[in-house]
């Protein structure tokens, strides 16, 4: 399937067929996350996969009780702070350095680039590291809603949780926060298209209106 069509396809499911997911199709729409652009090469995103029906309901708990929530497969998706620390983004620049991507001293990524709050969000302190993680959590999970759809599957993105207690029930360490949920299954229902704005109402041209 090509991405287009993906895109076309996909919707939210809120239904679903009790049917196990095979490992493979669960592997192959993780590896669309990890692909996923990344700031600064930081890959902050951690994903914990869920397929134990008593902490799926646990977590659906946290989740305000959302059916939707209780699919055969759970992804709860989270954030990794330490990952905009000094070192650690240190680090990954320099692999990007390593790998030929860019062209940068040491002193440059260690003197200028990090320490520089446009690009070093640690300068900025911890709710704007969680701010950057979380842009590229939503970059990963809707890579991995699409390959999803490429997989045969349907998925249903929760935002509307209680982080805290999907914390509590993941016995999570400190370093991590949670984002949201991503629910994964077969699909039970078939849902129609959900309507969107017209195009010259959300796009412009140079200038906005």
């Amino acid at each position: 399937m090509d991405v287009t069509a993906a895109i076309n396809k996909r919707c939210t499911i809120r239904k679903w067929d009790p049917m196990p997911v095979e490992k493979e199709r669960i592997v192959k729409v993780l590896e669309a996350g990890r692909r996923a652009p990344s700031w600064g090469n930081t890959q902050p995103w951690r994903f914990i996969v869920v397929q134990d029906k008593a902490k799926i309901e646990e977590i659906a708990a946290a989740a305000g009780g959302q059916a939707q929530a209780k699919a055969p497969v759970v992804i709860v998706c989270c954030g990794a702070t330490d990952s905009f620390t000094f070192k650690q983004h240190g680090d990954a620049l320099k692999e990007l350095r390593d790998a030929g991507v860019m062209d940068a001293t040491d002193d440059f990524l260690d003197n200028v680039l990090l320490k520089s709050d446009v690009f070093a969000p640690y300068l900025l302190g911890n709710q704007a590291m969680m701010i950057r993680a979380s842009e590229q959590i939503m970059i990963a999970m809707a890579f991995m809603t699409l390959e999803a759809v490429n997989q045969g599957l349907g998925t249903c993105w929760l935002g509307a949780i209680s982080p805290k207690l999907v914390h509590k029930a993941m016995n999570l360490p400190d370093s991590l926060f949670v984002h949201a949920l991503l629910a994964l299954g077969y699909a039970g229902e078939n849902p129609k298209p959900r309507p969107r704005k017209a195009a010259d109402k959300i796009i412009f041209w140079e200038k906005y209106g």
